[in-house]
C-alpha cells in the first residue's frame, strides 16, 4: 500500500500571522510519500520505519516508545493514537513503511505529511474510513512532538487538505482558524523554492524575536491591544486582499501577483528578515525574466525563498540559480491532499 500526501510554502503572511494578520498556505506537487507493507508478526507489534534519504530509521509501538532516530518519536505517538482507537483491529500485527521521494527544503511540512501518511496506512489497514479531520488531528498529535510544544496546525492541516488555506489568530482566548479555498494560479506561471544554505541557519524563534524589536514592539502579541497589533498589520493587509483576489479568480492577472509579491517581500526585508544571500538569489531569478520573489518562513540565514515565475523561463532561471550555488525545485500548487496511491 502507498499513502502520499503534499508539502506545502507559505505564500503571504510570514511573521504578519503572529499579529492576527491572515496567511495563506499553499500545497505543492512535491509529495511525500509512505509504502507500506505488512509483516510476519513475530511476537511484537511494531512498524519498521526506514528513511533512506536522511538516514534517519528507527522502530514504533503501539505504547508510543521507539528505538533508533530521535525523529521516528512523532510517528510512534501516531502509532499510539490510531492504534488505540481501532478497536483491536491492528493487534498481533507488523508493519513495514518506507519513507519515498527526494530532499525536500527546511519548513515545507515534510514532517507533517510523512506523518499523516503513516495516520492515513494505519487506518486502512484497520479497515477504517478515517475522514481527512481525523487524519489532521493525528498529524497534529506527531507534530506536537516534532515541534515540542502545540503548533498552529497548518502544516498538518494544508498537507492533508491540499488546496490554498487562509489562517489567522485569535487572541484572549488563543486559537487558530481555518478557511478551505481552491488555489488558481495564473495561466502559464508556476513556483520554484530556493534554498539559500550556507552553512549556518536561523533559528524560527529567534527570527520572531528579531521582526518584534525592528518593528518596536515590546508586549507579547496577546498582551498587545487589537489597535496595537492592527497599526502592525496594517499596511500587510491591504497586500493580502488583493493576493487572494489574484489566486482565487480564473483570469487572474500573473503581472498584478508579481507586484504583491515584490511588496511582501519588501516588507519583510524592511523588518529585517532577509539577507545578502536571499538578495541574491532573488536578484538571480530577476535577471532571468523572473516575475517576483520573496521569502517564504522566517527568512534570515539560511531561509527559503520562492520565485514566481512563467513556466517557459524556469529551466533558464533554474540553471542560473545553480551556477551561483543555489538548489531549486518546481513546486506547482495542488488541490489534492492526502490519498491512497496504490
Amino acid at each position: 500500500m502507498k499513502i502520499s500526501a503534499p508539502t506545502k510554502i507559505i505564500l503571504f503572511g510570514e511573521h504578519y500571522v503572529v499579529y492576527g494578520a491572515p496567511a495563506l498556505s499553499v500545497a505543492v506537487s512535491q509529495r511525500r510519500e509512505v509504502l507500506f507493507e505488512e509483516i510476519t508478526y513475530a511476537g511484537k507489534e511494531k512498524i519498521e520505519i526506514i528513511n533512506p534519504v536522511y538516514n534517519e530509521g528507527g522502530t514504533i509501538y503501539p505504547d508510543g516508545s521507539s528505538e533508533g532516530h530521535r525523529h521516528v518519536q512523532m510517528h510512534a505517538a501516531i502509532y499510539k493514537e490510531v492504534y488505540s482507537r481501532a478497536c483491536g483491529r491492528l493487534k498481533g500485527r507488523a508493519f513495514r513503511a518506507e519513507f519515498l521521494g527526494g530532499r525536500i527544503f527546511k519548513g515545507m511540512g515534510g514532517s507533517s505529511a510523512l506523518g499523516a501518511c503513516i495516520a492515513k496506512g494505519l487506518y486502512e489497514y484497520a479497515g477504517i474510513n478515517a475522514d481527512k479531520e481525523e487524519i489532521f488531528r493525528c498529524a497534529q498529535i506527531g507534530d506536537e512532538v516534532d515541534h515540542g510544544g502545540r503548533p498552529s496546525g497548518i502544516d498538518a492541516r494544508t498537507v492533508v487538505y491540499g488546496g490554498m488555506i487562509k489562517f489567522w489568530k485569535e487572541f484572549n482566548p488563543s486559537r487558530y482558524n481555518f478557511e478551505q479555498m481552491e488555489i488558481k494560479l495564473p495561466k502559464g506561471t508556476t513556483i520554484l523554492i530556493v534554498d539559500t544554505f550556507r552553512g549556518v541557519r536561523c533559528n524560527t524563534g529567534d527570527q520572531v524575536l528579531l521582526f518584534a524589536r525592528n518593528n518596536g514592539i515590546t508586549k507579547k502579541p496577546d498582551e498587545m491591544s487589537a489597535q496595537e497589533r492592527k497599526r502592525v498589520t496594517s499596511r500587510y493587509g491591504e497586500i493580502f486582499d488583493r493576493a487572494v483576489e489574484q489566486l482565487t479568480k480564473d483570469d487572474g492577472d500573473p503581472q498584478q501577483l508579481a507586484q504583491l509579491i515584490a511588496e511582501n517581500h519588501s516588507l519583510l526585508k524592511r523588518y529585517g528578515m532577509s539577507t545578502p544571500v536571499i538578495e541574491e538569489a532573488i536578484s538571480i531569478i530577476m535577471d532571468n525574466g523572473g516575475l517576483g520573489a520573496k521569502i517564504t518562513g522566517a527568512g534570515g540565514e539560511g531561509g527559503a525563498l520562492i520565485g514566481y515565475v512563467y513556466r517557459n523561463d524556469l529551466r533558464g532561471i533554474q540553471s542560473a540559480l545553480k551556477e551561483r550555488g543555489f538548489e531549486s525545485i518546481e513546486l506547482e500548487p495542488t488541490n489534492i491532499g492526502i490519498k491512497r496511491d496504490a
